[in-house]
């Protein structure tokens, strides 16, 4: 069997995560995102690669931007297309769309306007289908080629999913984005049996040392302590974090420190963004993990927070973005907070490095002054691995279960892919380890 395979996202970092397959005459995209901190074309995959190649189905494999953002654009390129993702990424789809769609015309120049509207966005979705985890389906084409595709639970957010394609016997295996611990609500990821032909793999955490090393349990006794100390002086707690799925997952972990008393109880706050989706996890995480209640994250939330709105401590707030992008909720609080030494700002998941965000995860203290421009910022700024992704230990883990007879190592930036391609060559040798470059088509023969 012929696989042509293009990363037509790129990939020299965390990126608009899109990879074309092309497997007899049938042509599939994984995901479709955007770069959310560029706008226009220069955000999107290069969807002119596909140029002469068909493309039949599109996978998403989960609701964040940086692999949905750049779908209508895909929809519009190839209307054809059908689209698969779990009933769960069906509805945050929907809900992240419209909300990318405002943030467009808030920053784009009055005579530019985004890609796409409500009216688009209201058309397209009647060609999204969901299929629950471990279901089989074909592509619904009078000559499918023998093609079947499955879902499978990647335990990063809710509905996220890896994707199985199998065909006369080979197997491709995308994972999309990836976690294998279980975290406060959702469970670990789960993988389709060994042997795999082909797996592509995030690489997110892959040059993370210190990740590996910290248990669940010591970083919630850190966190608590830090929390605590910060409440009881009558401080404010900011988290910043990405709307869907670190803010569901912080709000559970709170709870489940106060429901222990290890920290104090105090009003926890949440933007806009993150509240509307608590009210999709709340009527669908039952679905999903049946034993779980309904309304499980409204009864944690204590009040709706708005920028401009006067908060007072003590309390925690919940803020987007995760990677405190100018403008955004968690960058603007971040400068009112910084000058109170009772105040706190903890990273609790991934942020770019070259974000904010990720520049106050390595600089801590040093990088909050530089990023207001003073000299002196007594607010505490605090790093903690609750991330949802994988660590590197676990990546590996992953790949000795699976046993590839190919690795693709993508959606990481090129220390974390390096760290694992050497790994990996070193522990298996017979494996065909690649670091794919955008743009640039590979042929394998499986």
């Amino acid at each position: 069997m012929i696989v042509h395979y293009n990363p037509i996202g790129g990939n020299d970092g965390i990126g608009p995560s899109a990879h074309y397959l092309r497997i007899g005459r049938h042509g599939m995209l994984l995901d479709a995102g955007l770069d959310p901190q560029k706008d226009g074309e220069e955000a999107l995959p290069d969807f002119s690669l596909l140029e002469g190649h068909p493309l039949d189905a599109i996978f998403i494999t989960h609701a964040h931007l940086d692999h949905i953002g750049g779908l209508p654009m895909a929809i519009r390129e190839r209307p054809h297309a059908r689209v698969f993702m779990t009933p769960a990424t069906v509805e945050l789809t929907e809900q992240m769309l419209r909300h990318s769609l405002q943030v467009q015309r808030k920053r784009l120049a009055k005579d530019r306007r985004p890609s796409y509207d409500e009216d688009y966005l209201e058309a397209i979705r009647y060609i999204y289908q969901g299929f629950d985890y471990g279901r089989t389906f074909p592509l619904h084409d009078l000559d499918d080629g023998g093609l079947r595709f499955s879902f499978w639970d990647a335990g990063h957010i809710l509905g996220s999913a890896g994707v199985l394609i199998e065909k006369d016997g080979r197997r491709i295996f995308y994972t999309g984005n990836t976690r294998k611990s279980p975290q406060f609500i959702l469970q670990g990821a789960r993988y389709p049996d060994p042997p795999i032909d082909v797996l592509i793999t995030e690489s997110t955490y892959g040059d993370n040392a210190e990740a590996e090393t910290v248990t669940r349990t010591a970083e919630l006794k850190r966190f608590a302590e830090v929390v605590s100390e910060r409440l009881r002086l009558g401080g404010i707690v900011l988290l910043p974090v990405f709307a869907l799925g670190r803010t569901q997952e912080m709000m559970a972990m709170i709870q489940h420190l106060r429901m222990r008393r290890r920290i104090p109880i105090a009003p926890l706050y949440v933007t806009g963004l993150g509240l509307k989706i608590n009210r999709t996890y709340d009527r669908l995480l039952h679905k999903v993990y049946p034993d779980l209640d309904r309304g499980t994250l409204r009864a944690m939330t204590y009040d709706h927070w708005y920028p401009g709105r006067k908060l007072k401590g003590p309390a925690l707030l919940l803020a987007t973005s995760g990677m405190m992008i100018p403008g955004t909720a968690s960058f603007d609080t971040a400068r009112r907070l910084a000058a109170d030494p009772r105040n706190a700002i903890c990273f609790v998941g991934y942020a770019d490095p070259e974000t904010p965000g990720g520049r106050l995860r390595d600089e801590r203290q040093a990088g909050l002054r530089r990023l207001f421009g003073v000299e002196e910022l007594p607010c505490a700024v605090e790093v903690f691995q609750f991330s949802a992704h994988s660590n590197r230990l676990e990546l590996m883990s992953m790949i000795r279960r699976l046993r590839p007879r190919r690795l693709v190592l993508v959606h990481g930036e090129p220390a974390a892919m390096e760290w694992l391609r050497d790994r990996t060559r070193a522990e298996f040798p017979d494996v065909e380890t690649d670091i794919p470059e955008g743009g640039v088509w590979q042929e394998w023969s499986l």
